[in-house]
């Protein structure tokens, strides 16, 4: 028993009780991984718009990215873009809490760009905060299941846009959960904790017709894929992250499927077009054409 427990205390000594946290081991090396946090330092990290790292909204604390209270530096982006990937992470919230993954996001489509009302102090602040397509992070315990389409603000959907499947297996507030997101040419994936909760096609008729019930349609090109960064939000909520890696993957680029970029800051290419929906009386006839 002595040696037993002598074993033990050398073992937890060494650093053996548990996974070492932000380090890739040799099988991910060679499966092409790449660490996007070292644990240590915000490298690879900036705040958004190209300004720096926000400490007054981010700190690294303990092996973790984590926010702050004072939120006035926005949202943390990578200074690398991506565009056929795969993404894993590590998460908690505390209870009651909201944040997000943001991913694919273009600095054109920052927030007062689709929000002319706001005050010039809001717009200031409303630059520091990433848009793009969001993997959702969020205590399921506090939505408010009686409104209307509240699964499509759940934990792991794509926010507003799509909903996870029942039974996804998400852990309580204050434990961890490990969270993956895969793109590859216009097709695109939601993991959580080890399985696939949703899935989905940029540049879709289908997720065109989304965006256009959503805050979204008034952001120029929402919707059709191409290369941006990877944005984590503050939301006024305490969350944190570790083992952030990724992994580029082969794919088919923009330029393979979209007749040039559709991001543009100065508003000069006009909206994606509106697919009709069946019975929608603005449809234009076909017949006219044959």
């Amino acid at each position: 028993m002595v040696r037993l427990l002598g074993i033990s205390i050398l073992a937890v000594s060494l650093g053996f009780a548990g996974p070492a946290h932000n380090r890739l081991s040799d099988a991910e090396k060679l499966a092409g991984w790449q660490l996007l946090f070292d644990g240590e330092t915000s490298t690879g990290w900036e705040g958004f718009q190209n300004t720096p790292f926000p400490a007054t909204s981010w700190a690294i604390e303990d092996g973790t990215i984590r926010t702050l209270s004072d939120n006035s530096g926005g949202d943390l982006v990578t200074v690398s873009e991506f565009e056929n990937f795969e993404l894993a992470f590590d998460w908690k919230l505390v209870k009651g809490g909201n944040s997000g993954v943001k991913y694919l996001v273009q600095k054109a489509w920052a927030s007062p760009g689709y929000r002319p009302h706001l005050t010039s102090d809001a717009k200031r602040r409303a630059m520091l905060r990433a848009t793009g397509p969001e993997y959702q992070l969020l205590d399921d315990d506090n939505l408010n299941r009686r409104r209307r389409g509240w699964e499509y603000s759940s934990c792991g959907s794509l926010y507003l846009l799509y909903k996870p499947v029942e039974g996804k297996p998400l852990r309580a507030a204050g434990e961890w959960n490990t969270s993956r997101i895969v793109v590859r040419g216009t097709h695109g994936e939601h993991w959580l904790n080890g399985e696939k909760i949703l899935e989905y096609e940029f540049n879709s008729p289908d997720f065109l017709s989304r965006v256009e019930q959503t805050k979204f349609r008034r952001v120029p090109g929402f919707g059709f894929k191409g290369p941006g960064h990877i944005a984590l939000t503050h939301h006024n909520h305490p969350v944190w992250y570790r083992n952030i890696k990724v992994r580029a993957l082969e794919g088919p680029r923009v330029r393979d499927y979209l007749p040039g970029r559709l991001f543009d800051p100065e508003g000069l290419i006009p909206a994606p077009p509106r697919y009709p929906q069946p019975g929608d009386p603005t449809a234009p006839d076909s017949s006219a054409s044959r």
